[in-house]
């Protein structure tokens, strides 16, 4: 007998199970646990048993779903939508919780609608607002993985269609040679990099970042303080043990302009990746849009790989 109901503390250990199980079956087998999941959502302060569903056969967890509504306008890079759109966060399933999976969509579809939204966005983008930035095998956040099979299935036939695509870009830093230029080798002559932490002051953004240290870079002109370019990383905050310490990311959502790096921020970033090696951070990876092709033209040129496409689905309600 199948049932959806609202989570409690004791599904914990079941969901870590089905998360497990699920991404597995994706070939994303995830390094995840019961105390990684609760540190990176359960625990924090924007979260809601009534936000997340589960779906049992006959008592025990195979499925379960998280949505929230953001509740302000976002941008192009956060993907963060208006506070009337939802955001299914997750949803996951083991193969004997196929059985169950469309009833708890439908369950969680309803409950949006008794929260006033009216359309809902499926899969985690850049994610800073719901604690799963970070979490294996999330990382930024591409929408739902083109290894998600049953994920994109289950949405197709419940009426979701693909809005965007998504693309992950990933480098190693050990070794690591950026790339040389008369232009570049200008930049390593006139310029300095600074490095600053980021406190981050809207109460949900810290909230779900909270497991994150953010540093914000910058390339000043030496000469006359000019600054030239911005960058953004975050990086595992060891006591929180929610992302790997080895890994890091790299948000560009501070740029001069969307889609391309300019010549400034071309050198910063190389900078940057070449310096990881030497702070145990081995891997670096970004979500950059399908459409961006010169930034993705750009990354590949500082040795970054696109590693996996992926889509965020939409339905109007």
């Amino acid at each position: 007998m199948s049932e959806v109901r609202d989570f409690c503390n004791a599904d914990l250990p079941g969901l870590a199970r089905v998360w497990s199980e699920h991404w597995t079956a994706a070939q994303s087998p995830p390094p995840i646990s019961t105390t990684i999941i609760e540190r990176a959502i359960l625990s924090r302060a924007f979260f809601s048993p009534k936000d997340l569903l589960v779906a049992t056969i006959d008592g025990r967890v195979e499925a379960w779903c998280h949505f929230s509504r953001p509740g302000d306008h976002g941008d192009e890079w956060s993907g963060m939508p208006a506070s009337d759109v939802a955001i299914l966060s997750a949803i996951c399933f083991t193969h004997a919780g196929l059985k169950c999976c469309d009833d708890l969509l439908k369950a969680a579809e309803q409950r949006i609608q008794q929260e006033e939204c009216h359309s809902i966005l499926a899969g985690p983008m850049r994610d800073q607002q719901c604690g799963y930035v970070g979490l294996s095998p999330i990382g930024h956040g591409i929408g739902i993985p083109d290894v998600d099979v049953r994920a994109a299935s289950l949405l197709s036939r419940h009426g979701f269609s693909p809005e965007k695509s998504f693309q992950r870009m990933v480098v190693t830093t050990a070794p690591y040679r950026p790339p040389v230029s008369r232009e570049m080798m200008q930049f390593r002559r006139t310029t300095r990099a600074e490095r600053s932490a980021v406190v981050p002051q809207q109460g949900r953004y810290a909230s779900a970042m909270a497991h994150l240290d953010i540093e914000h870079h910058q390339l000043i002109n030496h000469r006359n303080g000019d600054r030239l370019a911005n960058v953004r990383l975050w990086l595992s905050d060891p006591e929180a043990q929610v992302m790997s310490c080895s890994e890091a990311i790299l948000d560009l959502s501070v740029i001069e302009t969307p889609g391309e790096l300019t010549s400034a921020e071309t050198f910063l970033v190389a900078a940057l990746i070449q310096s990881m090696a030497t702070r145990c951070v081995f891997r670096v990876e970004t979500a950059i849009n399908g459409e961006h092709s010169i930034l993705k033209e750009q990354l590949s040129a500082l040795h970054f790989e696109n590693t996996q496409r992926g889509q965020r689905w939409t339905k109007e309600l």
